[in-house]
């Protein structure tokens, strides 16, 4: 004849300890998972100079994934078609899709790998990114210093900030009154990651 639990005190007694050991198994079990987390908001801008001027073009048609992986690197992904650049000046905005070949490379991407990211974040954190960008058909590797600030526990900040030789990517620098642009423009970003759920 079987007893029920409840008549073995010192089962009972132990029940508890084997709740918080299975709670606490799980949770580890969690934390061990890989986590995705999509791009919620965010802007990219690029940031080019002339001697008569500054122009900054902005967009935030920005798509991205993070993948936080325990004890591995977190892979990161963040792009934007090039087309949704705003600089306030569609005649420039027409131009530079025209340099960049925006028909035919309609996506400008940076991604990477950052050292291993554990959600919640305790604090702000400054890494740098081992990252590769694709502008115009053209990938170059470029290290990227990131700025990740928590945003609860599910979700992180992360801002960006790097230059880049247009004339590495093979980008016509426009004229005016005789004198080009700069070849050093500057991409930024301020983008928000949440978990997927």
């Amino acid at each position: 004849m079987k007893r029920s639990i409840l008549a073995r005190p010192a089962l009972l007694a132990r029940l508890p300890i084997a709740t918080a050991l299975l709670i606490a198994t799980a949770a580890r079990a969690d934390e061990a998972r890989p986590l995705l987390l999509a791009l919620d908001k965010g802007e990219i801008s690029y940031t080019v100079v002339h001697k008569l001027h500054q122009v900054t073009g902005t967009t935030r048609k920005v798509e991205g994934l993070v993948r936080l992986q325990p004890g591995a690197p977190t892979l990161v992904q963040v792009r934007a078609p090039v087309a949704t650049f705003d600089s306030g000046n569609s005649n420039r905005d027409a131009h530079m899709r025209e340099a960049t070949h925006e028909p035919l490379h309609p996506v400008a991407e940076v991604k990477g790998t950052l050292p291993p990211v554990t959600l919640p974040l305790t604090g702000p954190q400054d890494l740098t990114m081992d990252g590769r960008v694709e502008l115009n058909g053209i990938q170059h590797k470029q290290a990227i210093p990131v700025h990740l600030e928590p945003s609860g526990p599910r979700a992180v900040r992360a801002k960006f900030s790097f230059p880049i030789s247009l004339d590495a990517f093979q980008i016509e620098r426009p004229e005016l009154l005789l004198i080009k642009i700069d070849d050093r423009a500057v991409i930024a970003g301020d983008v928000l990651f949440a978990v997927r759920e």
